[in-house]
């Protein structure tokens, strides 16, 4: 009698170590989560509509008179007792005479050196991350002597895309924010090599592109 209950209570317990396995093979106790991959583009929200250009600006053309072609603009204000600290707060589009006119207003003090070039891919300043703005071709605009807005009393315009049914060559334009002292901005343009030209205004400090249609 006493050697079966010791079978009887030898196979219990047998029977209770396989049904714990067979828990332990169908519970999933992993606290792995998968890999999330993430992107980031210079575009952070749907394109909103540009402010129309001020009123001086649909009447005053290039005070240098500088001819208008496909080729890279650029200019440096030279040498300057105090280095301009300005910021981006505000993009215009806008027709000009037939032209497409694009408007980049600076907060600030001096006067900014600039650049502007047709590029095949554009790509935001060091992330490297694409621009997202649609067109044919694409006008990059960088603004030097920037200041980030954190330490001046200034509000930088925010990063994104804007549009305008004034500008009937322009697709949109965007704002890719700064790195290193330097502002970017791409321009969508319908068509390819179109010719433009680049200058400043003053009273306020504003950078001026006008593209040919």
């Amino acid at each position: 009698m006493y050697t079966r209950h010791r079978r009887l209570a030898a196979a219990a317990a047998l029977t209770a170590v396989a049904s714990l396995g067979l828990a332990g093979c169908g519970a999933d106790t992993s606290t792995d989560t998968p890999a999330t991959s993430q992107s980031t583009t210079a575009e952070s929200s749907p394109a909103a509509l540009a402010r129309a250009l001020a009123p001086d600006e649909t009447e005053t053309s290039d005070p240098a008179a500088r001819p208008a072609d496909s080729a890279p603009k650029s200019e440096d204000p030279g040498d300057v007792a105090e280095r301009a600290q300005l910021v981006v707060t505000e993009i215009r589009v806008g027709d000009f005479q037939g032209k497409d006119r694009v408007v980049f207003e600076l907060e600030g003090q001096g006067l900014p050196g600039y650049s502007v070039d047709y590029v095949d891919a554009p790509a935001q300043q060091g992330s490297g991350f694409p621009v997202e703005v649609s067109g044919d071709s694409f006008l990059q605009v960088m603004i030097r002597d920037q200041v980030l807005p954190t330490t001046a009393s200034m509000s930088e315009v925010p990063v994104g895309t804007v549009s305008s049914d004034e500008a009937t060559g322009v697709s949109g334009v965007a704002f890719a924010g700064q790195f290193e002292g330097q502002a970017q901005s791409v321009i969508g343009l319908e068509g390819s090599d179109r010719a433009f030209s680049a200058f400043l205004l003053q009273n306020p400090t504003r950078l001026v592109v006008d593209i040919e249609r």
